[in-house]
Order: C-alpha cells, then sequence, then structure tokens
C-alpha cells in the first residue's frame, strides 16, 4: 500500500467529512429551530384557532427565539463533540478500558496474553512505531479486535478472549497486522473524529428523549394539558430529527469503514505475505457460533473500529465475510465454515501449547545482519514506508528476542522505562555523557540519575540496529505515570536537544525520536500539513548540511553528499552547504517544520535522505538506524532496512 498516496485521501476524506458534519448541524439547527417556533406559536394562540406557520418567512416571527435556539443546537452539538473528542485524545486505552479491557503488561503468566504482546511487539518493531498499549476483552467469546488512538504513540490495541483462544499464531499475526495497518495509515484518528461527531448529534436525541421520559403527563387546565401536549410533541419531533441525523451520520461512517476495512485487508498480508493468516481467522468468524459479535451493549459507538462486525446494524461497517475472504481467496466455499467449525475445538488446545513453547534463539539468528552495508535504491525506501513485510516481521521478531535482560525488563515499569528512554537518548562520548547526565540530574534528580547509570553498561552492549526498538518498546510504560511526570520528561528531553552541539547525529536523531513520541502522546492535536518545499528551504538546507557533515570525511564529499539529496528537493535554486555551530537547536526546529510538507513533499523527501545518506552508493547498517530515526520523527515510519536489503537482493 502507498503510505504517501493513504495519507492525502485520509485528509480529503477528513476535509468532506467536516463538510457533511457542518452540513448536518446546519439541517439539525434549522429543523429544531421550526419546532421550537411551531410550539411557541401554538402556545402563543387560541388552541381552536391555531395556523400552522407555513411561509417561508417562519423564523422571521420570534427572532430572538430562533437565534437562541440556534445557538443552544449548535453549543450542544459542538460542545458534545468537543468533550468526547477530548475524552478519546486520551489514547486508545480509554475506549478499550470503557468496553472493559483489561491491560496486558510484560509480566504476564497467561501464555496466551505473552502470545499476543509478543506478536504485537514485533509487529511494532517491524513497523518503526512504538509499541502500543495491548488489552484484552475477557468477557467476549466472539472474535474481534480493534485499534484506537489519535496517533501510532498512544494507540492501542485491543483483541477478545475468544481470538485468543480460537487464533493460531498465524491467524492471530494477520489480525494484528490488519489493525497495524489503521496504526499506520492515519484510520484511527479519522474514526476517532467520527465517534465524537456522531456523538454530537446524538446528543440531541437524548435530550428529547430525556424530556419525554421526565416531562409531567397532566397539566392544569385544558391549556396546561395543551402545553404538556406541546412539549411532549416538540420532544418526538427533536428525538425524531435527531435519530435522522445520527441515521446519516452512521450511514457515512459505514461507507468510510468498509473501504477502510478492504484496505486494512491488503495491508495485512503485505505485512505477513501469508493470506492463509487472515483467511485462517476470517473462516474461523464464519465458523463460530457466536463469530465476531459482542456482548457489550457500548460496542455500537464503536462498531466501526473493530476487526469485524461486532454489533448488527442496519448500514454495515465491514464487507460480508465471505467478500473479504474471497478477495484474499478467489475459490473460497462457505462449505468450509461447517469443516472449520469441527476443526476448531481439536486446534483451541494446540493454540495453549503453541504460546507456552520456547521462544526463538534470536541473539543467535541476528548474527551476520548487524554489521556490513546495504545497497537500497530510494524508491524501494519510500514504498517500505509503513509498508513491513514478512522479511521485516521476521526479524523483528529476532530483534525482540535479542535485547538484554536488563533492557526487557526496564521496559516493564514507568520509572524504570524512563530510565531507559532518557539512556538511550544519551550520547555515547564519555564528555558529552558526562554533561548530559548532569542535567538531568539537576532536572529530575540524583535518583533517577542513579537509574540512568545502572543501565548503561546493558545498552552499550546494544548495536545500531537494536538500540531503536529498545527505545520504541519503553514507551508503552511510560504511559502509566502521571501527565505531570511525562511532561518533566518531556522537558528535560527538549533541553538536551537544543543545548549541547558536541553530540553526534545519531544520538541526536534517537533523542528527537523519543522527543516526538512523547509530545505526540502528550498533543495529540493534528499536524497542520500544508508546506511546499520551497517554504521550508532552509530547515532542508539545516538537515542535510547536518547529514552531509556526518557521514562525509572532507569538504569536498560532504558538499557532494548534500547536492545529490538537495537537488532532487529544490532542483532549480537551493541554498548552499552550511556549516552549522550550535546544530542540534537548529536541526530541532528544522524538523518540527519539514514534518508539516505534504505527503507528496515527504516522499520526494525520503528519496533525498537516501541519496544523501548513501550519496557513496553504499550504506551501513549505522547509516540506515539513522535514516529510520530521521524519517521516523518527520512521520514516515520505516522497517528495519538490513530486512528490506536482504528481501530485495536476488
Amino acid at each position: 500500500m502507498d503510505f504517501f498516496r493513504r495519507q492525502a485521501e485520509t485528509r480529503r476524506l477528513s476535509r468532506w467529512l467536516v463538510l457533511l458534519f457542518v452540513i448536518a448541524i446546519a439541517a439539525c439547527v434549522l429543523a429544531v429551530d421550526f419546532v421550537v417556533v411551531t410550539a411557541v406559536t401554538f402556545l402563543a394562540q387560541d388552541p381552536d384557532r391555531f395556523v400552522l406557520p407555513a411561509d417561508v418567512a417562519w423564523y422571521a416571527r420570534y427572532p430572538g427565539l430562533v437565534l437562541l435556539s440556534s445557538f443552544v443546537v449548535v453549543g450542544v452539538i459542538f460542545g458534545s463533540s468537543l468533550i468526547k473528542t477530548s475524552q478519546l485524545s486520551a489514547g486508545g486505552g480509554v475506549v478499550a478500558r470503557g468496553l472493559g479491557g483489561e491491560r496486558v503488561t510484560a509480566d504476564t503468566s497467561d501464555p496466551l496474553r505473552r502470545r499476543l504482546l509478543n506478536v504485537v511487539e514485533e509487529m511494532a518493531i517491524a513497523s518503526g512505531v512504538p509499541v502500543p498499549e495491548v488489552y484484552v476483552l475477557e468477557r467476549e467469546a466472539g472474535i474481534n479486535a480493534f485499534a484506537a488512538g489519535d496517533n501510532p504513540a498512544n494507540a492501542a490495541v485491543t483483541v477478545t478472549r475468544g481470538a485468543l483462544l480460537n487464533l493460531n499464531r498465524a491467524e492471530l499475526q494477520g489480525v494484528i497486522g490488519h489493525e497495524f495497518s489503521h496504526v499506520l495509515n492515519g484510520d484511527m484518528r479519522l474514526s476517532t473524529r467520527l465517534i465524537g461527531w456522531l456523538f454530537g448529534l446524538m446528543v440531541i436525541a437524548i435530550i428529547a428523549r430525556f424530556v419525554l421520559r421526565h416531562a409531567p403527563r397532566g397539566g392544569g387546565g385544558r391549556r396546561g394539558g395543551g402545553a404538556v401536549l406541546v412539549i411532549l410533541a416538540a420532544a418526538l419531533a427533536v428525538l425524531i430529527l435527531g435519530y435522522i441525523g445520527l441515521f446519516f451520520g452512521r450511514l457515512i461512517q459505514a461507507a468510510v469503514s468498509r473501504k477502510r476495512e478492504s484496505l486494512a485487508d491488503a495491508s495485512a498480508i503485505q505485512f505477513t505475505r501469508d493470506p492463509a493468516g487472515l483467511r485462517g481467522a476470517l473462516v474461523k468468524i464464519g465458523a463460530l457460533e457466536v463469530g465476531s459479535r459482542l456482548q457489550d451493549t457500548e460496542a455500537e459507538e464503536v462498531a466501526h473500529l473493530f476487526f469485524a462486525a461486532g454489533v448488527p446494524r442496519f448500514f454495515a461497517t465491514h464487507p460480508p465475510l465471505a467478500e473479504r475472504i474471497r478477495e484474499i481467496d478467489p475459490r473460497f466455499d462457505p462449505k468450509e465454515f461447517e469443516a472449520m467449525r469441527i476443526r476448531m475445538n481439536e486446534e483451541r488446545a494446540a493454540a495453549t501449547e503453541e504460546a507456552r513453547g520456547p521462544q526463538p534463539d534470536g541473539a543467535q539468528r541476528l548474527q551476520g545482519v548487524l554489521r556490513g552495508t546495504l545497497v537500497l535504491a530510494p524508491e524501494i525506501v519510500t514504498q517500505l514506508v509503513a509498508n513491513p513485510g514478512t522479511e521485516h516481521v521476521l526479524r523483528a521478531r529476532e530483534l525482540r528476542t535479542s535485547l538484554p535482560a536488563a533492557i526487557t525488563a526496564a521496559a516493564q515499569a514507568p520509572e524504570s522505562a524512563t530510565a531507559l528512554v532518557l539512556a538511550l537518548a544519551l550520547d555515547p562520548t564519555v564528555e558529552a555523557r558526562g554533561r548530559q547526565l548532569a542535567f538531568i540530574d539537576q532536572q529530575l534528580g540524583r535518583e533517577r540519575r542513579l537509574a540512568i547509570e545502572g543501565l548503561l553498561a546493558a545498552i552499550d552492549t546494544l548495536t545500531a540496529v537494536q538500540r531503536m526498538p529498545a527505545l520504541l518498546a519503553g514507551f508503552p510504560a511510560l504511559h502509566r505515570l502521571s501527565r505531570e511526570e511525562r511532561e518533566s520528561v518531556l522537558r528535560c528531553l527538549n533541553e538536551l536537544l537544543i543545548r549541547d552541539g558536541r553530540v553526534s547525529i545519531y544520538a541526536y536523531a534517537l533523542r528527537k525520536l523519543a522527543q516526538v513520541q512523547l509530545r505526540d502522546e502528550l498533543q495529540p492535536k493534528a499536524r497542520s500539513f500544508g508546506l511546499s518545499l520551497a517554504a521550508v528551504a532552509d530547515d532542508l538546507q539545516a538537515l542535510f548540511s547536518v547529514l552531509a557533515y556526518a557521514g562525509s570525511e572532507d569538504e569536498a564529499e560532504a558538499r557532494r553528499a548534500y547536492e545529490i539529496g538537495m537537488e532532487q528537493l529544490l532542483p532549480r535554486r537551493r541554498p548552499d552547504l552550511q556549516r552549522l555551530a550550535n546544530w542540534p537547536g537548529r536541526l530541532d526546529q528544522a524538523l518540527n517544520r519539514i514534518d508539516r510538507l505534504q505527503p507528496a513533499s515527504k516522499e520526494m523527501l525520503v528519496q533525498a535522505l537516501v541519496r544523501t545518506i548513501s550519496h557513496d552508493l553504499r550504506m551501513t547498517v549505522a547509516e540506515s538506524e539513522l535514516l529510520r530515526a530521521v524519517c521516523a520523527a518527520v512521520h514516515c515510519p520505516l522497517p528495519p532496512l538490513h530486512a528490506a536489503a536482504q528481501e530485495a537482493s536476488p
């Protein structure tokens, strides 16, 4: 799948949805205003000679009332939508916990939960994004899953207990690959907005329903009884209008969801290169009596997030099951559902035994790919953005199991994960590291510094390929810190980025990546996109100048590296190569602006970065990891490129 095209399509679709939401609000306002004016007109006239306002200027009868009614309706819809969206912006864990999800932690003793956590961690490493929080809906026997959140930094992946019990590892991997497509391609944010907007429309109906339930059923005298009837009739009319608005909103939601689900199925197959895994999961849904259905009545609101249809709806949020399977295997016969139903009873016991089995020795198999050089065309690299394949997932499994025990243990608890993230962001040189530790001591305290120093021995044994997965593995535990604690860590990283000009570019890139992920989690507001390459020419100059000097031994070689990349971005006029004195602070500002480029420009940027970093037609593993860290900092996550080189080689 083309990441940059999907990003552009998502933003176009978001603009259309905003327009449709505004139209829905306008229609709702007009309808409620008419009901209010009609009710007030009735109450102001003799009931025996009441005339329904039929002229188009009905709103002119009570202009103040119409204005007040419009203001209240718009305020209720917008306010409710903002409140709901704000609640959801706290992360996908909010949605998971709202449905009764239980957090899966690294110290789990349940082999099925352990297997799930391993699969999610491998997908995250292969994708180059932080490991999301993982939840299980223990009360749900159906096979289902969903991903929620504003961005990869605060995402959560949730599966049902039925999925853990009934799916083998390959099938579970297919389902998780489907959900990671939503994480990587912006579908989660769009889905979250839809929940907030539809909730705003639904609140009008909720208010009307409340009035109908609690309004008095009688009145003093004929006129009093008539007034009550008018109020009840008006509330009933508003209730109907609210549900009509919600009806059309869910129609739009279903249409968007069906298209996104088909694309996510295709991405899942690309992740695993094993169509049988996703196909098997879908067939088991058809074979299981409960299928993918959910018992939780609250699931209706988030039905479009799920892997498969979780609640019955008039407008389906997912393509028909048989249709999805035939997209994978045109020879599918629905009779397989019955055959699978018989086989599933035998497989449940095998799944638990498989999860209890020994983990592969990734440390041994990882040897031999951590050194040497890569040869990758820029066009191949851009195709890999947010699109890991089979080799990346297999390599991610090896990377996960190769991490030292001290690193794996540190990623599990909030305090030690904080120390891990900061320790990985330190420069490897003794002088620079000493200054940075002194600053951390001043900002976060002696205890935090000692925890960091306790991890340095293990961190110094990590190869370039292992450092980024270790960094991203620590972020889920950070979510369990208070907001104030996370903000203090972010402030410390911000200061480290701009204070010291004598650090390695790779250490800077890891530190920048940590800053970006923490900032995205704490401030998940949508980034603005729209800057052109010409508008960020000075920022591109800073980025490519730093990269050129960092990867070149002399001035002439640095100039060649700079020109080969910048020529693709600004072929006519471009600023000259510049040696920056305090480059971390300048580069921090530059990357923040470059992150706002349009998707098509970001595609060109990734290609140009590949050309500059591999200007000598070769790329070391360390250089490939630098490229991954820089790309991740501008939200273009890349899988491990050494695996891509192996996959691309004949």
